[in-house]
């Protein structure tokens, strides 16, 4: 599996140049949009809109997820003809997600493409089955092209959802990037893991994205270099405000039972979140979520109640400083007003249009697009102009992800430099976590089936480790002549995922064929470097021989 390439670190472009604002903050409310008229629809794209970029110049970018940009000109009415197709990719493409025009987009024509790719290599049962890169394209005569044959940066492991994949660039110069965990927990808090993260990144114009000099973790090994904040569980929107503030929204939990090493999901729902993102923060998944807090973690400036869930899409920054999320389940445009950095009234916007997916701005107002196929899908939201001296607009610069220095509806510590996640973990935890690699396990040999292990076909499992120390699995085969044992470590790989080979082998391939029925106990045992050690077993019974 690819992985981001080994190359020396570059600066960050532009470092901290922010353009001074002139106006003095002032002491009065926020600005509060209102609509100036009803949504006006534009355009009907094929498939769902994922992505939209207004094209300076004039026209708009529409990536469609199932594999396609599509350009809308100066008068927002749809080209003829694809702008890039899927087959452009020389992968197995499984969708098209962000897409980010370069800074200087007017002059080097330059944009990023964040694409899924299925991967062949990995087993049916296997929770990780592709891998998210992103690509550099170039635009000419409004036609964009890939440029090169290989990702810019990729190895960010996909399961086919949770895959994040929203994509920005900062007023510093820098590509900030969502991933998503990919329903794996240990992943968000996992420094080493590209998972459950917002990733910074350096662009040039040539040669791969690298990790910026000044990002948090920078001079730390592997991947911790590219990592900008963690903890995060399914983040689906990215912008700056006028301040240089970075908001983010995400998607709470659905239910989610990892067991008590991970009490955030613990069969919660809902806790939508909108985040303000801060450099080097621990945002908490799954050790919290929605108004929880631990220590070292930072909680959301509005979050949702259990229910009705929003399941936030994209989220923009109005012209009027308020900040505005399209809601999937919610299926509304949700206002949030704010005041340096902090969130003091919110109101829905915008209803009746069915599941919102993207907001984007462009001028004075928002383009929208909402999850249809069968009619109009991009739509123009006029907002009216902003209040003189009201809005984040009179807010001064701050520093890119410092977030700013005001109050906040939750109380939130500040970050630290490492993940909160116990370095020592209690038995209990061991145990599930250990539990839960078992049943993996079990899953993958059942999927897998008897005549393929027969046939010495193996059992292929990618995890994250319970805990920092050894981990073994073993398959115990009881049978008339013995009982057979087979025992494996791990391979971890470069982005410190653990991949356990379990096979059989010619005499546990002859004993399974030798009875009608079997019995295989799958036992996982934990010796953590320090703490409490666990051992956990589990039954598989393969199926019964025929013909």
């Amino acid at each position: 599996m690819a992985l981001p390439r080994p190359v020396p670190s570059r600066p960050a472009i532009g470092g901290a140049a922010l353009v001074a604002l002139t106006v003095g903050l002032l002491a009065v409310p926020a600005a509060q949009a209102v609509p100036t008229g009803a949504p006006i629809e534009l355009a009907t794209v094929p498939g769902t809109p994922w992505e939209l970029a207004p094209i300076p110049g004039g026209g708009t970018f529409v990536v469609q997820r199932d594999g396609g940009i599509v350009r809308l000109d100066a008068q927002d009415r749809l080209v003829a003809g694809d702008a890039l197709a899927r087959t452009a990719i020389p992968r197995d493409v499984r969708k098209f997600l962000g897409l980010a025009l370069a800074p200087d987009f007017a002059t080097s024509r330059l944009a990023y493409l964040y694409v899924s790719v299925k991967t062949a290599e990995n087993p049916p049962g296997d929770e990780v089955n592709g891998v998210n890169g992103i690509w550099r394209l170039k635009e000419q005569d409004g036609a964009l092209t890939v440029v090169g044959s290989e990702p810019v940066f990729d190895g960010i492991d996909s399961d086919g959802n949770h895959d994040g994949g929203r994509m920005v660039f900062g007023p510093d110069g820098a590509l900030y990037v969502t991933t998503g965990d990919i329903h794996m927990p240990a992943r968000p808090q996992d420094l080493n893991s590209l998972n459950g993260k917002i990733l910074r990144l350096s662009a040039p114009a040539s040669g791969p994205l690298t990790a910026p000099t000044d990002n948090p973790f920078s001079t730390q090994a592997g991947n911790a270099r590219y990592v900008w904040s963690s903890g995060h569980r399914h983040p689906q929107g990215l912008a700056f405000d006028a301040a240089g503030r970075l908001w983010e929204t995400e998607h709470g939990p659905t239910g989610e039972q990892h067991g008590d090493a991970f009490p955030g999901g613990d069969g919660k729902q809902g806790r939508d979140e909108l985040n303000v993102i801060t450099k080097g923060g621990n945002y908490g998944w799954p050790l919290v979520s929605g108004t929880e807090t631990r220590p070292g973690t930072i909680a959301p400036v509005a979050v949702a109640g259990d229910s009705p869930a929003w399941a936030p899409g994209d989220v923009a920054v109005g012209a009027d400083g308020s900040i505005y999320s399209p809601f999937l389940a919610g299926q509304e445009l949700r206002r949030f007003d704010v005041r340096q950095g902090s969130v003091f009234g919110q109101a829905s916007h915008v209803q009746n249009l069915g599941r919102l997916r993207v907001a984007v701005a462009r001028g004075s107002d928002l383009l929208v697009t909402r999850d249809s196929s069968t009619g109009p899908n991009v739509l123009r939201v006029p907002l009216s102009a902003p209040t003189p001296g009201g809005s984040d607009a009179a807010d001064p610069p701050v520093a890119p992800g410092t977030g700013g220095n005001g109050p906040r509806p939750v109380p939130a510590p500040a970050p630290v430099a490492t993940p909160a996640a116990p370095t020592a973990p209690s038995a209990a935890q061991v145990r599930s976590r250990a539990r839960s690699l078992a049943r993996r396990v079990r899953t993958a040999a059942d999927r897998l089936g008897r005549r393929r292990l027969e046939a010495g076909r193996a059992i292929v499992v990618r995890s994250t480790a319970p805990s920092v120390g050894r981990t073994t699995i073993e398959l115990r085969l009881r049978s008339s002549r013995g009982t057979l044992l087979v025992r494996v470590r791990p391979r971890t790989t470069k982005a410190g995922v653990q991949r356990y080979v379990v096979r059989l082998g010619p005499t546990g391939r002859r004993r399974l064929r030798a009875a009608s029925t079997r019995r295989i106990v799958v036992r996982v045992a934990h010796r953590p470097s320090s703490g409490a050690s666990a051992t956990t077993a589990v039954g598989l019974t393969v199926a019964k021989r025929r013909g």
